[in-house]
């Protein structure tokens, strides 16, 4: 029988995809050295090696996922979990659908937050395909829970998208009005921002209306830049006049920016007026913000504005 250490060495020699494959499995299936663990699951999540990856292979990530499930202190923080969990989904077979109701029900709290929220969204996405209905339930929890990353707003971002692809709505405008503000002002901006952004081009104009001067009354900028997105990208016409405003009256110039910028790379041509009109009469701070947006703009007055907007300077 082939040694840990003498596989490790093969493998960390291993070049071809296939080799490196088979190895990092066998050893999988045999170590619990993290050194190994690590390497391992590097190998098998690498671009190459991760396309080879099919139904054959899911014991040793089924059986090695469920063993730390079975004695979850050998992986407190969850983190072998989710890289095992990520692979069974990769490969998309819906006997796994018992390691992600695991996954979606696993938390580990810390003295100051939970570390498992990529474990829980990981398992959600694997969910999602095998049981819309009990993913979309998951889903709804994770968009109203406080225990969403500061770093990635996981596993709300993925409960996002879930919601979506089963056309269920009502709970990310539920969650917007509820708890969307709350996430905004915690350093989880993007979420909200995503959250709007998913709405929809059907989604009635006088409830966006107030959905906006919600979130542009705490002007917090992740969280506004999806209103800005979801505004241009579906084109909302009807919604532009509040366009400006939000662009006009926030207190961030890299928010400002990033709104001037998006209305020039629009390729609208109501879009492209409006930020001409508004260049003509920007404020001397805001001069070189429009300079930047109309440099990239596509539109016969664009040398003229630019003309006119550096003699200010």
């Amino acid at each position: 029988m082939t040694s840990q250490t003498a596989l490790y060495d093969d493998l960390k020699q291993a070049t071809l995809p296939e080799s490196k494959r088979d190895i990092a499995l066998e050893l999988l299936s045999k170590t619990n050295k993290r050194q190994y663990l690590d390497e391992c699951l590097r190998i098998l999540k690498s671009e190459a090696v991760i396309i080879m990856l099919d139904d054959s292979h899911r014991g040793v990530l089924r059986d090695k996922c469920l063993s730390y499930y079975d004695d979850p202190k050998r992986d407190k923080a969850g983190l072998l979990r989710e890289s095992l969990t990520r692979l069974l989904v990769y490969i998309e077979h819906p006997d796994d659908v018992d390691i992600y109701k695991l996954g979606v029900d696993t938390y580990y709290l810390q003295p100051i937050d939970d570390v498992a929220q990529n474990l829980r969204a990981v398992a959600l996405a694997g969910l999602a395909p095998i049981d819309l209905s009990l993913a979309c339930l998951y889903a709804t929890k994770f968009l109203g829970e406080d225990y969403t990353s500061v770093f990635n707003c996981e596993p709300a971002m993925t409960a996002v998208d879930v919601l979506v692809q089963a056309n269920q709505r009502l709970p990310i405008y539920q969650f917007l009005l509820s708890r969307g503000i709350h996430m905004a002002q915690t350093k989880r901006g993007e979420l909200a921002g995503k959250a709007v952004e998913s709405l929809g081009s059907n989604f009635p104009q006088g409830l966006y209306e107030s959905l906006i001067g919600m979130y542009q009354e705490i002007d917090q900028p992740t969280a506004i830049m999806g209103i800005i997105n979801a505004i241009i990208d579906d084109r909302q016409f009807a919604l532009y006049d509040q366009l400006e405003n939000i662009i006009l009256d926030t207190r961030d110039d890299d928010l400002r920016r990033y709104g001037l910028v998006m209305m020039s790379a629009s390729r609208d041509s109501d879009l492209t007026e409006r930020l001409l009109r508004l260049a003509r009469l920007a404020k001397y701070d805001h001069i070189h913000l429009f300079i930047e947006a109309i440099e990239v703009c596509n539109h016969e007055d664009r040398e003229h504005t630019l003309d006119q907007l550096r003699k200010r300077l």
